[in-house]
């Protein structure tokens, strides 16, 4: 199992978090940090969001071919998208395989987090005292009781 949690000294406008996208090319030895990955400190997790999606400077930075197209609904409607199979390091330390992301223009994020990843966790969002604190683990357990 692998937690993570992040506490905010504000009341959060946007949950925040590193991760990273590896190629499937990439060699992934359990315990070892992959061959080839992009880092970044702007994965938004979007319970919004049915997929995870990927900004292009992603999709430009590991020189990754798409898997296949597929469409999603976004902020102006529909939308077609190359699709790219990749796996996805949460902070937490847990990698998703095989994730099917979608590539978008995200703006200031290079990644949004979907509930496709999000329904494989325990997700929790407490907003105590004006300030925000975001945890989830993997894998889920079930049991989170308020």
């Amino acid at each position: 199992m692998g937690t993570y949690r992040q506490e905010y000294t504000v009341l959060a406008d946007a949950i925040v978090t590193n991760a990273i996208v590896v190629p499937m090319d990439a060699e992934v030895k359990a315990g070892e940090q992959p061959s080839r990955y992009y880092y970044t400190d702007s994965a938004a997790w979007d319970t919004g969001a049915q997929f995870t999606l990927i900004s292009p400077r992603v999709v430009e930075a590991l020189a990754i071919k798409p898997s296949g197209k597929g469409q999603y609904m976004g902020i102006g409607g529909d939308q077609e998208s190359d699709t790219y199979l990749v796996h996805i390091g949460l902070p937490n330390g847990q990698l998703k395989r095989y994730v099917n992301a979608y590539c978008a223009d995200l703006d200031d994020y290079d990644m949004l987090i979907g509930m496709d990843i999000i329904t494989e966790t325990d997700f929790l969002i407490t907003n105590a005292d004006g300030k925000t604190t975001f945890q989830f683990r993997t894998p889920s357990e079930g049991g989170v009781e308020l």
